[in-house]
């Protein structure tokens, strides 16, 4: 870091698939004493409490990134040592993405696909806390989750993009390999609420704060809060949990 100190990093990977895992582990060699596994196999806790886990082990470490992977990464001859030393050469950066290779329809192309490699400065968490809960297990929680990044820091804030050697094995591997349910419409109605805007329509600035109110943009409704999914859009909306 700036101030002569060593860079410190944890990982987090929730998996809910045990073959990916099984396969991401064989070209890791990235310290497994400083990787958060969550496993999801069983009891699927979704990937935003999983990740709010690994918010609180950064903390646990003191380190000064959180990095989210995937268990779709397959990693090359550094075995993700590559993304590390990106990160200890950008310790100003508020994220940092991995590109890796991906075959799409014949054609391979090196790029960051959602958060597969992703690192988060904690600068990100002190400042507009950590993954909603309400979208839990999956879906428009990296929207929620940007927007609040665009509100506090600026809509141009200090992403960064770097090619490592890696490829992505595949996409939503947990809703098409692994039977994850994750309906996009109890979602999107409360991200509508909490926002004031369609999740797609990013022209929009929908409304400065959650739900309009005097929040702070950590502020994520628990599931008694009157203001949660739980509470609104899975009683009255004739969803429920697993839709």
């Amino acid at each position: 870091m700036d101030d002569g100190k060593a860079m410190k990093y944890v990982c987090v990977l929730p998996y809910a698939y045990k073959p990916y895992y099984d396969e991401f582990i064989k070209t890791c060699k990235i310290p497994l004493k400083n990787i958060l596994f969550i496993d999801n196999t069983e009891k699927n806790i979704g990937i935003m409490k999983a990740h709010n886990l690994g918010i609180k082990f950064m903390r646990e470490k003191n380190a000064d990134w959180l990095i989210v992977m995937s268990a779709c990464l397959r990693f090359g001859e550094p075995g993700g040592m590559d993304f590390i030393k990106i990160i200890e050469k950008n310790p100003k950066a508020l994220m940092i993405h991995g590109a890796g290779r991906w075959e799409h329809e014949g054609e391979v192309k090196t790029i960051a696909l959602g958060w597969h490699l992703t690192a988060f400065n904690k600068k990100v968490f002190e400042a507009v806390g950590g993954w909603d809960e309400n979208f839990t297990p999956y879906s428009l929680d990296d929207v929620d989750l940007t927007m609040r990044i665009q509100k506090h820091f600026g809509k141009y804030y200090d992403l960064r993009v770097f090619p490592c050697d890696f490829e992505h094995a595949s996409t939503s591997h947990s809703i098409t390999l692994a039977g994850v349910k994750a309906s996009f419409l109890p979602r999107h109605e409360y991200f509508k609420r909490k926002w004031g805007k369609e999740a797609s329509d990013w022209q929009n600035d929908g409304y400065a704060t959650p739900f309009n109110l005097k929040k702070p943009l950590s502020y994520c409704p628990v599931e008694h809060d009157f203001l949660s999914i739980w509470q609104n859009e899975y009683l009255a909306g004739g969803y429920n949990f697993n839709d």
